[in-house]
């Protein structure tokens, strides 16, 4: 059980829709190029230099929702998962924090991507790259990025360069688009893989030809692909005509095949969304089989579209089976990003979901982190979602707006999870009174849901603001880059651009990288959390981060539990919360879990009794409490009317008459964890050999109501002149009815109220001095 936070929570509903696969087709292709690059810490390279963008800006469209006035309590979706206050707990000190590419091709926005392997750092800005130690030490570039292709056919420095590292293959991943006949095409896009998990050494390149001009390529690492997501751009005229996805084939790439196939689908540009992101793995991949995930944001839903690829037979492959997930709704209008020392207001980039779209496979789920620009009243945050899977399909595990109440604007967020659950979220941040800064903030596993708990803290302040204007907007960036590293799988890796100076477009770019190994994290359990009365729980707290002696306090609700041990035993009475306190060093965390005690089940099946042998039925009453069900069960050959019933019928077999003993046993079936129960009713069979009938005429009793219910009918002849006692009797011989009537001088017809008898079983006693009767008769 956790502490919560003032915040209005938005209940989601379930999945909202599930289609069937969309009527798309797969496009099969092959590499047209292939060699394998010299080391690139041996070739001759160029350091990058400027470089003519005026073939791009403003003329290939650029699809961003255009700042403007908002009314801050207008009429706008209401966003019920805002998070107006900041994190409370201080993180650690930054490990690394040093600059990365700058400006040296003249080329507006940056597009900051950047990756960790095991001994490398991997910056690419747009349309140069520079590999650093992770020290930050530079021992390669800043180079064009056309330099992994130095040499081969088609290759120009046109940019939108990707860089990722396959961790599973220790190798590394990148490309970038190419298009030496713009604006006609056609069109190219350059991938490569390191040879050896040193990105200075060779390479194996390929190039792929595209149609339309692949515009905003984004890509994932999965086990059985490369898989990549673009924007659909018509060449000559230069408009948007949709999007497209591509696997190429990971394991061909991997050992270096020529000609590696990819598996392409077009989406038409209706009711399809700006971008796509595909999922990329950090960690152990997912199952086999299991398809990539490509996913986009809607205004009050998020969706999944699965891609399979079949590289037995590619034509088989599917692209589709879309599942849309309701999420509190959101609002994208803004004003822009102020600055200070600008009257340029910065383009939030808020139409799309930003880089990446970050995927982790725990023991007992799957999960995937993602983020975007939204509006957050009078400034904008960034909303950030936590899908999980288990068995079942995705769902919105926690969902938040995180925007401080502090009039700055937070944007271009990038977002990913360690290896322990903890969550980074690293943005740019401004506002008319300070300059474009770099700044994070997190949560730990444990924390409250939807609630950025780490205190924001600064990579670097600005000391500048932007005042170019392109294509009509004063873009910044596309994206920035949160990663996490392979060998220490707490560390997380950011990149993102900033200003030293007012200017138009000097732009340079930061790398730094923090854990929260440091930071205290608790989890109170118990188990079993659920216990029968009487029954004990061993509670326990699991305990990551801080110094290494911690002191535990245990207390409890209802009051009358303490305890200084980690993992004490527990035995209560009722239901109680458990309350925890942990003492790390300066650090001090609560948390709490229930024990819920189930009473236990009581049951009773009835008194034992004698019958006698000639009745055929035999009415039971049992009573039970805290159970889910009950069954009666007997040791004879009899059977019950209903079973599962406390009160019912038991229909004597002919071995039961024949018995002297009868056992019928009432089970009940309790709430879990509690055990069954039963009661057993001890029944005497009785040949009533002291209750004995008269023959003949002489004395004759005959009911007239068998079952009765409110009152017994019957007629006494035969006893003509004698007196005669009337008694009601059960069958334990307990008289209930008296009556003596004296002298009788003819038949007799009686009538008998019975309204004060239960159901079951009774004897109608006739005695006269010369005999007895006994009739048994049933109430009901």
């Amino acid at each position: 059980m956790r502490e919560y936070f003032s915040i209005l929570v938005f209940v989601l509903l379930p999945v909202i829709f599930v289609s069937a696969q969309e009527e798309i087709h797969p496009i099969i292709s092959k590499a047209i190029y292939f060699d394998i690059s010299p080391p690139l810490r041996s070739m001759q390279l160029k350091p990058s230099g400027k470089i003519d963008r005026t073939w791009k800006d403003g003329v290939v469209p650029n699809f961003f929702t255009t700042p403007g006035k908002v009314d801050r309590f207008g009429d706008r979706p209401m966003d019920t998962v805002l998070q107006l206050q900041p994190g409370h707990i201080i993180p650690g000190s930054i490990i690394q924090n040093f600059d990365g590419v700058n400006n040296v091709n003249n080329c507006v926005p940056p597009d900051t991507y950047g990756d960790v392997g095991p001994s490398h750092y991997f910056q690419l800005v747009n349309l140069s790259f520079a590999i650093f130690d992770k020290s930050g030490t530079k021992l390669l570039g800043p180079l064009n990025t056309s330099s992994i292709w130095e040499g081969l056919p088609h290759n120009y420095n046109n940019g939108d360069g990707v860089v990722l590292y396959d961790e599973q293959a220790d190798r590394w991943l990148i490309s970038q688009f190419s298009f030496p006949s713009f604006p006609d095409g056609p069109f190219y896009q350059m991938i490569a893989v390191s040879q050896t998990p040193d990105p200075t050494g060779s390479w194996y390149r390929w190039e792929y030809v595209f149609v339309d001009l692949p515009d905003y390529p984004k890509f994932g690492i999965w086990p059985d692909g490369y898989y990549m997501s673009y924007t659909r751009i018509k060449s000559n005229f230069l408009q948007r005509i949709g999007i497209g996805v591509v696997s190429f084939d990971r394991d061909a790439m991997i050992i270096g095949d020529p000609a590696p196939r990819a598996i392409q689908f077009t989406l038409p540009t209706l009711n399809n969304p700006v971008s796509l992101l595909p999922a990329d793995c950090d960690g152990p991949f997912p199952p086999t089989g299991t398809p990539n995930y490509y996913a986009n944001n809607a205004s009050d839903y998020f969706v999944i579209r699965e891609f399979h690829s079949d590289w037995n037979n590619p034509d088989e492959s599917t692209f589709g089976n879309t599942l849309k997930l309701p999420i509190s709704p959101y609002n994208i209008i803004n004003p822009g990003i102020p600055q200070k020392d600008s009257d340029k207001l910065l383009v939030s980039l808020n139409d799309r979901l930003m880089y990446r779209l970050q995927f982790r496979k725990f023991k007992d789920h799957q999960s995937m982190v993602v983020n975007h620009t939204v509006d957050a009243g009078s400034c904008v945050g960034i909303r950030w979602y936590e899908l999980r899977k288990t068995s079942g399909n995705w769902f919105v595990y926690q969902h938040s707006t995180y925007s401080p109440d502090d009039s700055l604007y937070r944007w271009m967020g990038s977002i990913a999870m360690d290896s322990s659950g903890n969550i980074a979220l690293g943005y740019s941040i401004s506002g008319s009174s300070i300059y474009p800064s770099i700044r994070f903030t997190g949560r730990m596993k444990h924390d409250p849901l939807g609630q950025m708990t780490i205190l924001e803290k600064t990579i670097f302040d600005g000391t500048g603001s932007q005042t170019g204007i392109w294509s009509q907007q004063s873009r910044w960036g596309d994206y920035s880059s949160m990663t996490v590293d392979p060998s220490v799988p707490s560390t997380f890796w950011y990149t993102q651009e900033y200003y030293v100076t007012t200017s138009w477009n000097s732009w340079r770019t930061r790398i730094a990288s923090f854990s929260f190994t440091g930071i205290l994290d608790i989890n109170a359990t118990a188990s079993p959390g659920v216990i029968c009365a009487g029954d004990s729980s061993r509670l326990n707290v699991e305990v990551s981060g801080g110094s290494d002696t911690c002191t535990f306090t245990w207390t409890s609700y209802p009051a009358g539990f303490t305890s200084d041990q980690r993992n004490p035993l527990i035995l209560p009475a009722m239901s109680t919360t458990c309350i925890v306190e942990v003492l790390s060093g300066s650090q001090v965390k609560t948390d709490s879990v229930l024990v819920s005690v189930i009473p236990p089940p009581s049951v009773f099946a009835g008194n034992d009794t004698a019958v006698c042998r000639y009745i055929s039925e035999l009415p039971l009453s049992g009573t039970a409490s805290n159970n889910n069900s009950v069954r009666w069960f007997t040791s004879g050959d009899g059977t019950f009317l209903q079973p599962d019933a406390l009160n019912t019928i038991y229909q004597l077999g002919i071995n039961d008459r024949l018995s002297d003993t009868l056992f019928l046993k009432l089970m009940v079936y309790p709430v879990v964890p509690c055990l069954a129960v039963t009661s057993t009713r001890n029944v005497i069979i009785d040949t009533c050999a002291g209750i004995t009938e008269i023959s003949g005429n002489v004395l004759v009793v005959r009911l007239h109501s068998n079952p009765a219910h409110e009152k017994l009918t019957f007629e006494i002849s035969g006893a003509k002149g004698h007196d005669i006692n009337i008694f009601i009797v059960n069958v334990l011989d307990e008289v209930l009815y008296s009556e003596l009537i004296q002298r009788v001088d003819h038949s007799l017809n009686k009538q008998i109220n019975l309204s004060a008898l239960s159901k079951g079983l009774y004897f109608l006693r006739i005695q006269t001095n010369s005999g007895i009767v006994v009739k048994p008769f049933l109430v009901r």
